[in-house]
């Protein structure tokens, strides 16, 4: 695997990882931070943002063949990853298709487009793509080049905890439980 289209699939999965915990961190407070904005909403906006953006980083990796980031650009044994995927996140080729459909059809029409046909309560669970993407990176640690010096994530939970408390930590004043 070349370097550095390894660096650039872990950095891509590094803003999927940031953006979705993120958006888990910010969710379930927004409304609560929000009221001292006079209707201006700033939190629930940064946590859209962080969904929209967690959705266009898995779509790179995962989204279609011609993504430059896509994960077929950089394995070269796609039987294998396809394999060890669908094992890992408990789908079938069919069942990861038609998700991977859902998050391909929410970017094209409600974050990257708008469409005001979309039914905009029709947001995908993101439990198959962080199953999906921590596979992905699993994956590309376990087949890394011998010569690879890999410096990112070791826990992908432990990870959620710390970055979500390293967000949440300067509004605590504004956090009202």
């Amino acid at each position: 695997m070349d370097h550095k289209e390894l660096r650039g699939r872990f950095s891509t999965l590094d803003k999927f990882f940031k953006s979705y915990f993120g958006y888990l961190a910010l969710v379930d407070y927004c409304e609560n931070i929000d009221q001292a904005y006079l209707g201006m909403h700033p939190y629930t906006h940064i946590s859209n943002t962080l969904l929209s953006d967690a959705t266009i980083q898995w779509c790179k990796l995962f989204g279609t063949d011609s993504e430059s980031t896509h994960w077929k650009k950089l394995i070269i044994n796609h039987s294998g990853f396809r394999e060890y995927l669908f094992e890992t996140i408990k789908q079938d080729k069919n069942g990861f298709r038609e998700y991977q459909l859902s998050m391909l059809t929410f970017r094209d029409k409600w974050v990257a487009h708008y469409e005001s046909n979309f039914p905009h309560g029709t947001v995908p669970l993101f439990e198959i793509a962080v199953s999906s993407a921590t596979a992905l990176q699993e994956y590309l640690k376990l087949n890394q080049p011998e010569d690879y010096d890999y410096s990112g994530i070791c826990s992908i939970d432990a990870f959620g905890h710390s970055f979500g408390m390293a967000l949440l930590d300067p509004l605590k004043h504004a956090i009202k439980t």
